[in-house]
């Protein structure tokens, strides 16, 4: 697939969500060819999403997949995997927030799905971002081999950002991908951050209400009115670019 043959629009968002898979091995956020990225595109009706089989280091915007709200491939080589395609269609299919999904098992915020009663904690600023933007599955169900489990997801997701899926990983919904790459690459470093704190059998120092929605606001502010969600991933490419940017053939 070549880039000439795509609108301007698309190619730039496989560009943007190739470049994710990337940034997810750089950080550790990935699980080899295991775990999927996903991004409605322009039209509405389709999404890109990682064909099955690929290391997330082998993604690039040509090799990205597209798929109906049905998981049924309409272009590209290869199929999505059977999670990806029962997680993320109906997610795409159901959520309007949802048009970009990313999700991992990522280390430490999959930890805290392991835990009882496991939650993100008031205790760190940057975990307060998260404030009000989380929801939690507590049911785990086994593997995603049918719509149904996107379909229960969907609903407990809501208009949530984050969602942790116990005993399995976690889901960040955006309508930008730099957005979704902001929240996962953040949620990440909050949950490292607090694991290693709660390592030393000490109770953390959790923030007032007050507080935590004060921050919040303040984390809104310079995440939206002042443009670091877009910095931030306009950086983590360069950084890319700079090792080849091979996410971008």
């Amino acid at each position: 697939m070549h880039k000439f043959q795509l609108t301007e629009a698309e190619w730039n968002l496989r560009v943007d969500l190739a470049a994710t898979f990337h940034l997810a091995v750089a950080h550790n956020l990935h699980e080899s060819i295991a775990n999927h990225f996903s991004a409605v595109l322009p039209d509405g009706k389709h999404f890109l999403v990682n064909p099955f089989g690929f290391h997330f280091s082998e993604i690039t915007a040509s090799n990205l997949i597209v798929c109906d709200f049905n998981g049924n491939v309409i272009r590209g080589d290869g199929k999505p995997a059977a999670s990806a395609h029962h997680i993320h269609a109906p997610l795409h299919r159901l959520v309007p927030l949802a048009q970009v999904i990313l999700h991992t098992h990522q280390p430490y915020a999959t930890a805290l799905t392991m835990i009882v009663g496991g939650r993100l904690e008031w205790a760190l600023q940057t975990s307060c971002r998260f404030y009000g933007r989380v929801a939690y599955d507590n049911d785990y169900d086994g593997l995603a081999l049918s719509d149904t489990v996107g379909e229960r997801l969907a609903k407990i997701i809501d208009n949530a950002d984050i969602l942790f899926l116990g005993n399995h990983g976690v889901i960040t919904a955006a309508p930008t991908v730099a957005q979704a790459f902001d929240d996962l690459y953040f949620l990440e470093r909050a949950a490292q951050t607090q694991i290693i704190a709660m390592s030393t059998g000490l109770p953390l120092t959790r923030l007032t209400p007050e507080l935590i929605e004060q921050v919040a606001k303040q984390s809104h502010y310079e995440r939206f009115d002042l443009g670091y969600i877009e910095y931030h991933f306009a950086a983590q490419k360069r950084l890319l670019d700079a090792s080849g940017g091979f996410y971008k053939n």
